[in-house]
């Protein structure tokens, strides 16, 4: 494949081998091309590490562009370890570089490392990377670092370069928080002439459950003359119910045709399967012509959000079988599965596949799913051993599963310690207020109850409403 003599790269493009020259200014252009290649994932990633070893035996790795490239093209390609690694051989990151791995993990399920990563590191932030740290806090549920990012940007970035980059991001973690007003406000410094702000700005009213607003956004967006897109059209379908979101269906079917356009169809899966019609969720997924990874995932929370934790676990089996592999999203998808369906043994025996064979490291978010799946099967106290055993310390996500175990088994000591720990962790997270309240009221410490609620009256605490899958990717 390599011509060393020529240092050169022959690269399949459109059919035809073409001679590439690789050298430090072409190798970032040739890695993102290899990564966003349309070939199956296996390909891809083999095109990935050619050049990455081509690059080494050439010498022509050393620039910080291409060092940031092989960052993302790892990323792109669903080799999270080896972007991670890629990473940790920069010798001195620049801002870029923080702006990519913060992406990859992101984009892997693992928005909380990170932000440990960010709250580590010793650059300055651009806006690229304070949107790429925002993106990470919504996927996180961590509103006061998204605040903290909001006003350091604020105070350092040009406004109007900050707002392009960090403000689609800010618009729908504060519509999340139910903080309207705010989202509202941030969207008016954006350009009303662009699409992505519109987007945010629908997508924010869809994942905060304001559906008709989204609508009315929608149409205000059609009035102005602004043009859709795909990532509009992800964002109204957030906002469908089953009739509207047929009228969707059939108009993406008669504009952008068959199942082309994964973006789109994913999304169209994604709202089947929220408005409980997993079989034209099902019908819908094998029409998409070039599924990726999210795809699969879709479909996966699908049967997992409507009871079919079997075909769940199928589903994920049948994936390397494609020429697909799961990624970190993927095995949290199913492990959410197995507690929906009460498949215990066998969410234990994958979680104990992924940390022993496949060598993930575990997410939070799918240690939480463990201590779920054990509540919910009657076993509290090993849900409370497994805690105090991870190799990690928990963070909300964990401490909010136990909080939820706790109430499932009317445990008011271990639902206190775990309060203690979110009050600390999100203090302006209503729904663990309301839980801890109703907790000491099934007890009987009304007391304890009416203190817990005068904090939400006093705090004027708002519970956000619940975010689709597809929107959080």
């Amino acid at each position: 494949m390599f011509d060393h003599a020529g240092c050169s790269i022959s690269a399949l493009d459109a059919g035809e081998r073409r001679g590439l020259p690789l050298d430090p200014l072409s190798l970032p252009r040739l890695l993102v091309s290899a990564a966003t290649s349309s070939s199956a994932s296996g390909a891809v990633a083999h095109a990935v590490s050619s050049l990455h070893a081509a690059a080494l035996k050439l010498g022509v790795l050393s620039s910080l562009p291409a060092s940031n490239a092989l960052v993302s093209a790892y990323s792109l390609s669903g080799h999270l370890p080896s972007a991670l690694r890629a990473f940790s051989l920069i010798p001195y990151p620049s801002t870029a570089s923080y702006t990519s791995i913060l992406s990859a993990l992101s984009r892997h399920g693992r928005p909380q490392e990170a932000l440990s990563l960010f709250a580590n590191s010793a650059v300055s932030p651009d806006s690229e990377l304070l949107s790429c740290v925002v993106s990470c806090c919504r996927r996180a549920s961590a509103f006061l670092p998204a605040r903290a990012a909001h006003a350091y940007g604020i105070k350092t970035a040009p406004l109007l370069a900050f707002y392009a980059s960090a403000g689609p991001a800010l618009v729908a973690l504060y519509a999340k928080y139910g903080k309207v007003a705010a989202a509202k406000r941030i969207f008016g410094r954006m350009d009303v002439e662009d699409v992505v702000s519109w987007n945010a700005m629908i997508g924010g009213f869809a994942g905060a459950g304001r559906d008709g607003e989204a609508w009315n956004c929608f149409r205000e967006m059609r009035t102005r003359g602004v043009r859709g897109n795909a990532r509009t059209a992800v964002a109204v379908l957030g906002a469908c119910d089953l009739e509207s979101g047929r009228q969707i269906h059939g108009y993406m079917v008669r504009n952008h045709g068959g199942g082309s356009n994964t973006i789109l169809w994913n999304a169209l899966v994604n709202m089947y399967s929220r408005v409980g019609c997993v079989s034209d969720a099902e019908h819908v997924f094998l029409e998409i012509e070039r599924k990726d990874v999210v795809s699969w995932n879709v479909m996966i929370g699908a049967f997992a959000n409507n009871g079919h934790g079997e075909r769940a676990l199928q589903l994920v089996n049948a994936m390397p079988c494609c020429g697909m592999q799961p990624d970190s999203v993927t095995f949290t998808t199913v492990l959410m599965a197995c507690c929906h369906c009460g498949l215990v043994d066998e969410g234990l025996a994958l979680f104990e596949n992924f940390v022993e064979n496949v060598a993930l490291i575990p997410t939070m978010e799918q240690c939480a799913c463990i201590v779920d799946l054990l509540a919910r099967a009657g076993r509290f106290g090993e849900a409370v051993d497994f805690i105090g055993q991870m190799p990690m310390r928990p963070n909300a996500i964990v401490w909010g599963s136990l909080l939820s175990a706790s109430k499932m088994h009317d445990n008011v000591d271990y639902a206190q310690i775990a309060f203690e720990q979110l009050v600390q962790l999100e203090p302006e997270n209503p729904g663990n207020f309301v839980t801890m309240s109703n907790i000491y009221a099934k007890a009987g410490m009304v007391e304890d109850a009416k203190k817990v609620r005068m904090m939400i009256d006093r705090e004027e605490l708002v519970k956000p409403s619940g975010q689709s899958f597809v929107q959080a990717m």
